[in-house]
């Protein structure tokens, strides 16, 4: 934590803006939008670059949500964590859209959208809450090295301090709409916001959106990270990442290995036992050595 916040204060952010804010909450469409993006030319901050590239910058949102609860400013550590990146997308940055958005005056700010029953069935397998296994391994694992990419307090700033475990259906659907509606609402000039249904618009309105002209794929839209993507590529990676850090399943492996170590030893010198026990009835003709002795003092 020393570091991050040293690396907050005495390192210079980079000049360069975001470009594309994207607004749209995770389940939406973030991952497709992100590969869209990036084959557009943008360099896009997703959740999987948490996972994947940038596991420390979870101990850095989490700073961030814990300044926001303190009223502390935001906006450095906020372009400290994005200055490599043109385009954003995707939790956790859906979480601070409004405040990047003042970072970054020119930005263009998207919201992809999404029917919100059908949205909560998907975040409600995936993302929202954090899976029981999930949680039992994150406290298994050193505390050092969490292995949950969202904090706890991120949650916090998404559905209101506190809420997380004690939250309804049907209250989180209306957060869902909420941010719907604030992103409707926020003074910024029409051409500086769009609302995306990923997957059915297609490329046209992400291209006319951007200026790009006559640049636009002629390619499919990309359609990544469903369900079943999700749990192999995002779930099961942090599975076993828990898996390998944990140090009491750790020393459940270590214990099980040393009982076969063990078990192997026993069953070797039961062996060697048993040769032994052949050789001498060999040298004896068969006799045990007992009757061998008796026959000598004759």
């Amino acid at each position: 934590m020393l570091l991050i916040l040293l690396s907050i204060l005495f390192l210079s952010p980079s000049s360069a803006e975001l470009a594309v804010i994207g607004a749209g909450w995770g389940r939406t469409g973030t991952m497709s939008l992100k590969v869209a993006l990036d084959k557009l030319g943008y360099k896009t901050y997703h959740m999987v670059e948490v996972i994947e590239r940038n596991p420390h910058h979870k101990a850095m949102w989490t700073e961030a949500s814990r300044r926001h609860v303190k009223g502390e400013p935001v906006g450095e550590i906020l372009s400290k964590i994005l200055e490599n990146y043109t385009a954003a997308v995707d939790f956790p940055v859906a979480a601070w859209w409004r405040e990047l958005s003042e970072l970054n005056p020119r930005a263009k700010l998207i919201l992809s959208v999404r029917e919100p029953e059908r949205w909560y069935e998907s975040a409600s397998q995936t993302i929202l809450p954090d899976p029981w296994l999930l949680r039992m391994l994150d406290t298994l694992s050193d505390v050092h090295d969490p292995v949950l990419p969202v904090p706890d307090a991120f949650w916090d700033r998404v559905l209101g301090e506190g809420r997380r475990n004690n939250i309804t259906r049907e209250e989180i659907i209306e957060e869902f709409n909420k941010n719907v509606r604030e992103f409707r609402d926020f003074k910024l000039p029409d051409e500086q916001k769009l609302e995306l249904k990923v997957g059915k618009d297609g490329w046209a309105p992400l291209c006319k959106f951007l200026e790009l002209g006559d640049k636009c794929p002629t390619e499919p839209f990309p359609r990544v990270n469903d369900r079943t993507d999700f749990k192999y590529k995002i779930i099961l990676p942090i599975v076993i990442r828990a898996v390998t850090t944990s140090k009491i399943l750790l020393s459940v492996v270590l214990l099980g290995l040393a009982s076969v170590l063990y078990a192997l030893r026993c069953l070797t010198r039961k062996m060697l036992r048993r040769r032994e026990r052949k050789s001498e009835t060999e040298v004896t003709g068969g006799l045990p050595p007992s009757c061998l002795l008796a026959l000598v003092r004759e």
